[in-house]
């Protein structure tokens, strides 16, 4: 009996939260965007030496990139999208730093403007730099 009123309870004080219970089938989930085939080219990961460091990029189908230095991760999390005329941008969490690349014909990408607190900076020709697509 004191299992039966304590399961009432429960139930009591989980509607009362606004909670739902549901019975049967759960709830589906939402379905995953679908990637489209310009994004699926990037997908993947993409390195180059700077002097005696290795920098490495995983963009992810999800749209998180991943950033390593010498095998350790970055701790920023930054999130990835094309834009309508096919450039890269990858923005940091809080949107205030980031960058912008094109995808090469040979898979490679190559990073040619910074953005700091929302604004674009173009690199030189000199100041850009390639990362070679290993996977």
């Amino acid at each position: 009996m004191k299992y039966i009123v304590l399961i009432i309870g429960l139930l009591v004080v989980g509607c009362e939260k606004g909670g739902e219970i549901t019975i049967g089938e759960p709830p589906k989930a939402k379905p995953v965007k679908e990637l489209t085939a310009e994004e699926k080219k990037v997908v993947g990961t993409y390195e180059m030496k700077e002097g005696e460091d290795t920098i490495k990029y995983v963009f992810l189908e999800n749209g998180v990139l991943e950033a390593y230095r010498n095998g350790k991760k970055h701790e920023g999390k930054f999130k990835w999208k094309i834009s309508k005329d096919g450039e890269i941008y990858f923005i940091d969490e809080h949107e205030d730093i980031g960058g912008v690349s094109r995808i090469n014909k040979d898979g490679s990408i190559t990073f040619i403007a910074s953005i700091v607190d929302g604004k674009r900076t173009d690199f030189t020709k000199e100041e850009q730099f390639t990362y070679k697509r290993i996977k």
